[in-house]
């Protein structure tokens, strides 16, 4: 299976000079066919500027791990997927 490409898209400043103003650096993710962005918002006065994009990688990463966890019960062992190709209904040349 080929890696997914992570990329920096857009990096966008909001909220002008007040304390609570922010940074929204949004992600590029794809690979093959599959490609969706994802925005993470970072107060500007928690980091440095030099280290914004570091901050946000992971918060990504931190995304993607409660993902994980939060869609385990839904994998599937190799016998459960046979099983359910198995109650495929459909008729034989639509399979294909």
């Amino acid at each position: 299976m080929s890696k997914f490409k992570i990329k920096v898209a857009r990096i966008e400043a909001a909220g002008g000079k007040r304390a609570d103003s922010q940074v929204c650096i949004t992600f590029a993710i794809a690979r093959g066919s599959v490609g969706f962005q994802v925005p993470i918002h970072l107060k500007v006065g928690d980091y440095d500027d030099t280290e914004m994009v570091r901050a946000a990688r992971s918060a990504l990463h931190g995304i993607f791990v409660e993902l994980s966890h939060q869609t385990l019960p839904w994998n599937l062992s190799a016998k459960e997927l046979r099983l359910l190709a198995d109650m495929n209904l459909r008729p034989e040349e639509m399979k294909k």
